[in-house]
Formats: C-alpha cells, structure tokens, sequence
C-alpha cells in the first residue's frame, strides 16, 4: 500500500493505484477557468449575440418589426434574409453593448415598450449566451399599427353568403 502513495503522475502530482490524482489543497482550487484550457473554449459569433436579443426584442408586446439600416436594407432587397436584422453588438472580453432598432405599435406607451424592451434583451443575452449585457440601447425607427391577423379580419369584415364562410 505504500507504493500507491508513490506513485507520481506524469505532472509529478501522487495518484493513486487506479491513476487518478491524488486530491490536495491546491488541487481543490481548480476552477472553470482551468477546466476550460483542458477542453478548449468555446466562443460565440457577435451574430448569435445579435439573433438572440432580435429573437427577443421581437417578443415584448408593442414591437412591431426590427427596423432595418442601409446596409441591411440592401441585404434583404438582394434576398440575403437576417435574424440579426435591427440589432448591432459591440464586443468587449465577456460583456457586449447591444443597439436595438426598432418599429413599435401604434397607440402603445413608447417609454414603457422601450423598458421593457431593454429588460427583455438583458436577461435573454445574460441567461442564454452567460455574456453580460451592459448597455442596451433602444432606438425607436418608427410607429405603425400592427397588420390584423386572418381570424381579426374576419370578424370584421365578415362575407357572409361566401362558399367556406362560417356565417353561411
């Protein structure tokens, strides 16, 4: 039994008889940070970054539709679609900056989509990504009401008489 207390690992650390390391103090102070050389890293596209808080600026109620710049206006007319679209990130070690450009509902309280908006955005980046949003900036681009959905417009505008109408 003494020979397993000798053994060194390649490292020069003891291990015991089945090769694992023999736990110490200095070993109990591994952290993530050493477990993430060990694996590799794993790092995120500023564009994932940017699906995300689109993804969820598009869920606060009020939004209409992410606004589009120059540059991407002339992507969407040359057919290249963007889940980004509307959203610029900024980068910096584990922390990003995120301007949100957005169209919001007729009749709603601007201020309030807007905080809301901020809100959502922060949380979904900071839980979904583990980066920190500092700063999300809300640029409002336009108001427009929400286009009615098929079920809105048919209650109406109903076309009673109309083969497949629900009114015959």
């Amino acid at each position: 039994m003494a020979d397993e207390k000798e053994k060194k690992s390649f490292s020069g650390k003891p291990v015991t008889g089945n090769g694992q390391a023999v736990p110490n103090q200095t070993d109990a102070k591994i952290s993530a940070d050493d477990e993430e050389e060990e694996l590799g890293y794993i790092e995120l596209a500023d564009d994932v970054i940017a699906i995300v808080a689109s993804l969820a600026a598009l869920d606060v109620p009020g939004v209409v539709s992410m606004s589009t710049g120059f540059r991407e206006g002339i992507s969407n007319f040359l057919g290249k679609k963007s889940l980004a679209k509307g959203v610029r990130v900024k980068v910096t070690g584990h922390s990003c900056r995120i301007a949100v450009y957005v169209t919001v509902e007729y009749g709603c309280n601007i201020p309030e989509v807007a905080m809301k908006l901020q809100k959502k955005v922060k949380s979904a980046v900071d839980e979904m990504t583990e980066y920190t949003a500092e700063y999300v900036d809300v640029h409002i681009e336009g108001v427009r009401r929400r286009e009615k959905s098929e079920l809105e417009i048919s209650f109406n505008d109903p076309e009673e008489g109309k083969p497949g109408s629900i009114f015959n």
